[in-house]
């Protein structure tokens, strides 16, 4: 999508991983203004569609975050200075690239980080039988 920042985390299962969990609350615990311009997915390699997505995006170690199909974060849970940078960088326009760094000084949002776990579903493509979207 042109108008959002693509991030796949790469993860064994964000539920029963706690640094895979760390990782997913990393990107959900983002601000709603910078959940807005990011579509986020967790791609679990415990079926076949997250090992698919894992070799395609020759992916090392886990977890990993990817933004825009670049291995930016490879078993380094960031800081949120750190992830707001990495963002700006691959933002695809000058517009949400300055919109993004202007946010740099917020800080993560915990208070909603179940709200924001829940709509990336996180946790729930583990199963073996389970479809990503």
């Amino acid at each position: 999508m042109a108008d959002k920042i693509n991030i796949d985390v790469l993860t064994l299962d964000s539920v029963q991983c706690a640094a895979c969990g760390y990782m997913m609350e990393s990107i959900a615990a983002l601000p709603s203004d910078v959940q807005d311009m990011i579509e986020y997915t967790e791609w679990s390699i415990k079926n076949k569609d997250g090992i698919g997505k894992f070799l395609e995006l020759q992916g090392r170690v886990l977890p990993t975050i990817c933004i825009e199909r670049d291995l930016v974060f490879e078993s380094i849970i960031p800081q949120y200075e750190e992830l707001i940078d990495e963002m700006a960088a691959r933002a695809p326009n000058d517009a949400m690239r300055e919109r993004i760094k202007s946010l740099r000084d917020h800080g993560f949002e915990f208070d909603k980080i179940q709200e924001n776990l829940q709509r990336a579903g996180a946790g729930l493509a583990t199963r073996t039988d389970s479809k990503v979207k």
